[in-house]
């Protein structure tokens, strides 16, 4: 189940990117729009789920707001964050959405202010902090009990198999 869990996973991210990066060419749109795809789709089923036989599920009342905000927010969009900031940290900038509405980002402003060798301790604290959330968010799905993983217990929701139709009797 979890192999499964992370081929879907992965095949969602795979689309997203796909669609999203040649439109918006921004890491933080590319992050928010998986987020949003993830939200949208949930009480119906993502693409990535729908291939490998799988199906997001609450309880007898159904899939809230409230549920599938607080899964999105942790499956997608803390890795999302956590993605973002090691490519940050490790110097890939992609100032696109920024720069057109004339916002400096952090890094140039203090690159531009403050001496080389005082800037490197920003993206070393930006390549930590996305580690940490990347660190967090794989120790979380790995945290599997059935067929609910640890943000699956915090949202109310499981993830199930599909049952296959028989087709022979």
């Amino acid at each position: 189940m979890l192999v499964r869990r992370l081929i879907a996973r992965l095949l969602d991210w795979l689309l997203v990117l796909v669609v999203a990066w040649p439109l918006v060419h921004e890491p933080v749109l590319v992050v928010l729009c998986a987020a949003v795809y993830d939200a949208l789709l949930l009480r119906l089923n993502t693409l990535g789920k729908a291939l490998t036989g799988l199906r997001v599920v609450g309880p007898a009342s159904g899939l809230n707001l409230r549920r599938v905000l607080a899964r999105t927010l942790i499956t997608t969009a803390l890795p999302g964050a956590g993605a973002v900031l090691v490519l940050t940290g490790l110097g890939w900038r992609e100032p696109a959405l920024m720069a057109g509405l004339g916002w400096q980002q952090p890094w140039v402003v203090i690159g531009g202010h403050v001496s080389g060798g005082s800037a490197g301790w920003l993206s070393s604290l930006l390549l930590v902090g996305g580690f940490v959330l990347l660190v967090l968010s794989v120790v979380e799905a790995l945290d599997l009990r059935g067929t609910r993983t640890w943000h699956d217990r915090k949202a109310g929701t499981a993830v199930v198999r599909l049952k296959v139709a028989q087709s022979q009797r």
